[in-house]
């Protein structure tokens, strides 16, 4: 852990004389859609920092990184704004610090066990021990840690765009099936109201046939006289 804390400080200390046109580069270099998720990453705070060295490093940040401030690169300078302000709101939810506190010690760990392993094999093979550097520690610990991030940002995208498709498919089976009552409910609404139609056209179509019935019995009796 110390190995760790010792690069972090020599990080920021290297870091806090860094430009605006640095630290924008910093938080759009590539992989920086996974190194920001991480939120002492994007403000360049050990996991152990207080509130108060939060706050004064998030106030140092957005001073440099205020798109007011940087008008040739407003763009680049906004999304890199934004990242730092989400970062902050982020340290200030003490369950977020605990999560991304469990995520960086466990990053920590698989580094620690890489460099036990090179090591190792350093030993066996009798070549030069790996020479430990702080600052490397550090950006390795990182990069561990976005990629424990970027999994679980997959995987909560790949849960949430199931949970969307699957309430798209219910929310359109209840309409199908509202549809369908509805229309049924129509259909013998109408059945309803055509009633006295049809008694009508059943009654007009019975005397239709009675009349017929007496022309016929008429013209059968007079041919039967005049026969």
């Amino acid at each position: 852990v110390s190995t760790q804390s010792t690069g972090v400080k020599a990080i920021e200390k290297k870091d806090s004389n860094m430009t605006s046109d640095q630290q924008i580069e910093r938080l759009h270099k590539p992989g920086s859609k996974y190194l920001n998720l991480n939120p002492f990453y994007v403000l360049q705070v050990d996991c152990e920092a207080t509130e108060d060295e939060i706050k004064k490093q998030y106030r140092r940040l957005s001073i440099l990184l205020h798109p007011d401030k940087n008008p040739d690169n407003r763009d680049r300078a906004t999304a890199a704004f934004e990242a730092v302000n989400k970062a902050n709101t982020m340290l200030k939810n003490k369950e977020t610090v605990d999560k991304f506190k469990m995520i960086l010690k466990d990053a920590r760990s698989r580094v620690l066990k890489m460099m036990e392993e090179k090591r190792r094999i350093a030993k066996v093979k009798q070549q030069p021990m790996p020479v430990e550097d702080p600052q490397k520690f550090s950006h390795l610990v990182n990069v561990m840690a976005s990629k424990q991030l970027a999994d679980y940002e997959i995987r909560q995208g790949d849960k949430e765009k199931k949970e969307a498709t699957d309430k798209k498919r219910d929310a359109d089976l209840a309409e199908e099936c509202t549809k369908r009552l509805k229309k049924l409910e129509d259909d013998k609404q109408k059945w309803e109201e055509s009633r006295e139609e049809r008694v009508a056209t059943w009654k007009d179509f019975q005397f239709q046939g009675e009349k017929k019935k007496k022309k016929k019995h008429i013209l059968g009796t007079y041919r039967f006289l005049v026969g």
